[in-house]
C-alpha cells in the first residue's frame, strides 16, 4: 500500500466526516445540554463551575465544556462548533488506532484499524452526536495504547518512561472528560492482563509515582479548584455520579446483564465478521519482538473485555458506554485483516443491510404517532432509501474489487461512512420532535431579544442555547434537582408563584408540553400561541 493511497483515503474520510456537522438541529435531551453548558461558560466568565440554565451541574467534569467553550469563543457558538470536540476526537482516535496497529502489526494492519475504528457503525454515530462519550473514549484507548507501547521499549529505560507518562497524560485527560471511570478501567485491564499472562514485569515499568503526579498535575486543580468554589462538588460527583450510577436504578437506565451484547454487534456494523473472528480465534501469538513475555493482543484482547463485562455489571447501561472498546478491537480486526485477507460475508452484510433499509423506508411511516407525524417520516424516507443505495453499491464494488484487499476494505470502510452520514443527515427530517431549533425561531419572531420565557413544568434542553438565554423554571427541576437545591431562589416552585410573576410581566413567554396546551392557556389569559408544534407549545403575554 503507497503512502499516496493511504492519504488519499484519510483525505476522503475526514471530507465525509467533517461534513455537515451542523446540518442536524441539536437533539434533546444531550445535545441541547452538553451544547448550552459551555454557552454558559463563555457568557458568564466563570470556567470553574459548570452551569446548566444558570443552576450548577456537576454530573460530569469540565474538559469537553473548555474544549467546546473555546471552539465558541473562536468560531462562534452554533451547532458544527457545539458538535466539534466529539467529532475531532473521533478522527484523532481513529488515526491513533490507525498508528498503534502500524506499530504492533505492519503498515496494511494499521491502516485497516484506521477504516475499522472511523466507519464502525457506534463510534461514527457517537462521533457525530454531542455527549461526552467520544472524548473518554479516545483517551482511554490513548493511554492503553501508549502502555502497550512503552512494553515495546522495555529494553530502551528512556522510551519506555516517556511512552508511559505520555499514556499517564491521556488517562488524566480521560478523567477529566467523564471522571474516575478514566482510571478504573486501565487499572482493571492490569490486573486482569497481568494475571493471565503472568507478566509480573508489567508492574514494574507502570513508573507508578511519576506517572501518578503527572496525572494528577494534569486532572487535579479542576477537582480541587471547583471543589473549593463549590464544597457540595465532591460528594455529588463522587459518590452519587460515580458509586450511586453504577450500583443503583437511580437514572433509570437499567438494562439486561445482556444488553450490551447486541449493542456491540450492531456498533461494530460492517466489521462483524472479521471482529468476532479476531476475539474469539485470536490465537494471541504476537508477542513484542525483543521483549519477553508481554502480548499485545492479549492486552487489547484484556481491555476490551474489561469494559464490556464493567459496563454489563453495572445498573446503568446506554449504547455508548462500551464505545472505548471499539478502537481496540478495530486494531485486532486490523491484524486479523493483514494475516488472513478480505471476509466475504462482510462485504454481503452490507447487501443485506440494504435490503433492510428499503424494507423500512416503505414501512416507515406506520410509526407515526402524535410526537412524529406520518409525514416527518415520509420526508425522512428518500435519504433511507439513499443510504440503501449507497450500501448496496458498496457491497457490489467490494465483490468486484475482493482480490485487491486493500482497495477492497476501503471500498467498505468509505462507502460505508458515506451511508452512515446521509441516513443520519436525514434525520434532520423528524428535527421538530426532538429539538427546540423551530420553537426558537418563532419566538424570536414574536418577542424582543432577552424577554422572560418561563420553561413550565417541562425543560427543553436546546431552547436555551438557540436562545442564547437561560430559561425561568416552573415546577420542572429535570437534571438540575441538585442545582436548584443549592440556589432554590432561582428556581419557581408552585403554579401559584409562576401565575403571579406572569400577571405581574409586561412581555413574556411560557413554554410548556403541546398537550398541556388546552390546561394553561385559560390561566395565561390574555395571550397568544405563538408556537404549536409535535412536543412544544408556546405563549406569549398579549
Amino acid at each position: 500500500m503507497s503512502t499516496r493511497f493511504f492519504m488519499l483515503v484519510v483525505t476522503v474520510a475526514a471530507i465525509i466526516w467533517f461534513t455537515q456537522l451542523g446540518y442536524r438541529d441539536l437533539i434533546e435531551p444531550d445535545e441541547g445540554r452538553y451544547a448550552e453548558i459551555p454557552r454558559e461558560m463563555v457568557a458568564t466568565g466563570d470556567w470553574v463551575t459548570p452551569r446548566l440554565n444558570g443552576f450548577k451541574y456537576f454530573e460530569k467534569p469540565v474538559l469537553q465544556y473548555w474544549a467546546t467553550a473555546m471552539a465558541y469563543t473562536l468560531f462562534g457558538d452554533n451547532t458544527t462548533t457545539a458538535r466539534l470536540w466529539p467529532a475531532l476526537t473521533g478522527f484523532l482516535g481513529a488515526l491513533w488506532a490507525g498508528f498503534l496497529g502500524l506499530r504492533l502489526y505492519g503498515r496494511s494492519a494499521g491502516f485497516y484499524a484506521f477504516l475499522i475504528t472511523l466507519s464502525g457503525l457506534l463510534y461514527f454515530v457517537d462521533g457525530h452526536y454531542l455527549v461526552l462519550d467520544m472524548s473518554l473514549a479516545v483517551f482511554l484507548f490513548a493511554g492503553i495504547g501508549c502502555l502497550v507501547l512503552a512494553q515495546r521499549s522495555r529494553d530502551d529505560a528512556a522510551n519506555l518512561r516517556n511512552w508511559m507518562l505520555a499514556g499517564w497524560t491521556s488517562l488524566a485527560l480521560a478523567t477529566l472528560s467523564k471522571g474516575l471511570i478514566g482510571v478504573v478501567l486501565p487499572a482493571a485491564t492490569v490486573v486482569i492482563y497481568s494475571l493471565w499472562a503472568r507478566d509480573w514485569i508489567l508492574w514494574r515499568q507502570l513508573h507508578i509515582v511519576k506517572g501518578l503526579a503527572v496525572f494528577l498535575l494534569v486532572a487535579a486543580p479542576w477537582f480541587i479548584a471547583v471543589s473549593l468554589a463549590n464544597p457540595e462538588f465532591p460528594q455529588f460527583f463522587f459518590i452519587h455520579e460515580h458509586l450511586q450510577r453504577y450500583t443503583s436504578t437511580v437514572h433509570e437506565r437499567q438494562g439486561a446483564c445482556w444488553y450490551f451484547l447486541p449493542v456491540f454487534l450492531l456498533g461494530i456494523f460492517p466489521w462483524v465478521a472479521v471482529t468476532l473472528k479476531s476475539l474469539l480465534r485470536p490465537g494471541f501469538t504476537s508477542r513484542l519482538p525483543g521483549v519477553a513475555g508481554f502480548d499485545a493482543e492479549r492486552f487489547l484482547w484484556s481491555f476490551a473485555l474489561v469494559v464490556f463485562v464493567f459496563f454489563s455489571a453495572g445498573q446503568s447501561k446506554l449504547p455508548s458506554y462500551i464505545l472505548p472498546m471499539m478502537p481496540a478491537v478495530a486494531v485486532l480486526a486490523g491484524r486479523k485483516l493483514a494475516t488472513e485477507g478480505y471476509q466475504r460475508v462482510d462485504a454481503w452484510l452490507l447487501a443485506i443491510i440494504a435490503v433492510v433499509l428499503m424494507l423500512t423506508g416503505w414501512q416507515i411511516s406506520s410509526l407515526a404517532s402524535d410526537s412524529i407525524s406520518a409525514d416527518m417520516y415520509l420526508a425522512y424516507r428518500p435519504w433511507i432509501f439513499a443510504g440503501a443505495g449507497l450500501y448496496a453499491v458498496a457491497a457490489l464494488l467490494a465483490n468486484l474489487v475482493r482480490r485487491l484487499r486493500t482497495v477492497h476494505i476501503a471500498v467498505i470502510g468509505l462507502l460505508a461512512l458515506l451511508a452512515v452520514q446521509v441516513v443520519l443527515l436525514g434525520f434532520q427530517s423528524l428535527a421538530a420532535s426532538r429539538s427546540s431549533q423551530e420553537l426558537a425561531r418563532a419566538i424570536r419572531t414574536n418577542v424582543p431579544e432577552g424577554t422572560e420565557i418561563f420553561a413550565l413544568a417541562s425543560y427543553p434542553q436546546s431552547l436555551a442555547f438557540y436562545m442564547k438565554q437561560t430559561l425561568t423554571l416552573v415546577i420542572v427541576t429535570d437534571e438540575m434537582k441538585m442545582g436548584i437545591q443549592q440556589e432554590p431562589e432561582r428556581w419557581i416552585g408552585s403554579e401559584e408563584e409562576f401565575l403571579a410573576r406572569w400577571a405581574a410581566a409586561d412581555q413574556a413567554v411560557a413554554v410548556f408540553r403541546d398537550h398541556d396546551l388546552e390546561k394553561y392557556l385559560p390561566l395565561l389569559e390574555p395571550a397568544r400561541i405563538i408556537y404549536s408544534g409535535p412536543r412544544r407549545a408556546a405563549v406569549i403575554k398579549s
